[in-house]
């Protein structure tokens, strides 16, 4: 909640005391009934809600700023995926194999979790008899905004990284924690207000495996650099201690 003078989104009218702010810097006024909010920047759905609003899940909303922005189909993605990969790859992080990115219902990416469970991409992958393991393609949601898209590949390129690697089953506070500190290195380079707040997000997430990990593996990059994480998790699945 903020205290300044703005424009509200919902009514057009001055949002005066205090009021809600999505990611991309929209108020709405704290007077007006929340039906829901916006899955993917926070943006309060009022009630009534206007025009624009879309599904994004089964049971959950995408706001009309983040459905202009949506990467919706697998065309529109192909003039993003070069650029994340290159970004990735100029950090280091590097895929040895060419390995596919599907654009794919958001629903489809929640078979066999908890009704409440929203993800944005998934990383497919297969241990052969012999133990080695291998990608088989990454799945990146439907309708996500740039900064959102680029950031859930950047992460789901982290996973498909450390699959390439060996570094299969770590235990998933340090792998999710490794591949959100990949995706906020993405957003910090792309200087834009949303991916600013899109990283700041991250960083205090609550969720004690995406949020929590990222503040663990953060602080081992901090105490003994980024080289020796990895080097740690390749070879020992842990992070280094000490």
């Amino acid at each position: 909640m903020e205290t300044e003078l703005t424009s509200c989104v919902a009514c057009g009218g001055t949002a005066t005391g205090t009021y809600w702010i999505s990611l991309w810097g929209e108020a709405t006024c704290s007077a007006h009934v929340v039906a829901a909010d916006c899955v993917l920047c926070g943006r309060p759905q009022a009630d009534p809600p206007g025009s624009g609003w879309a599904r994004f899940t089964r049971d959950t909303l995408r706001c009309p700023t983040c459905v202009r922005h949506g990467i919706e189909t697998q065309a529109a993605a192909r003039g993003h995926i070069p650029g994340v990969r290159a970004e990735m790859a100029a950090m280091g992080v590097e895929l040895l194999h060419r390995v596919r990115v599907a654009v794919v219902a958001p629903d489809a990416l929640r078979s066999g979790r908890p009704a409440d469970a929203v993800l944005f991409g998934m990383t497919h992958h297969e241990v052969s008899a012999a133990g080695e393991a291998g990608v088989l393609g990454i799945q990146v949601a439907a309708g996500l905004p740039t900064a959102h898209f680029g950031a859930t590949l950047a992460h789901e390129i982290g996973h498909a990284w450390l699959i390439e690697r060996g570094a299969v089953g770590l235990d998933p506070i340090v792998a999710e924690g490794l591949c959100e500190l990949f995706a906020g290195a993405w957003l910090k380079k792309q200087r834009t207000v949303v991916a600013d707040a899109l990283r700041e997000a991250m960083a205090a997430n609550p969720d004690p495996v995406y949020g929590g990990g990222y503040r663990l593996v953060r602080a081992a990059v901090v105490r003994h650099g980024i080289r020796a994480v990895l080097y740690h998790l390749v070879t020992r699945r842990a992070l280094p201690t000490g």
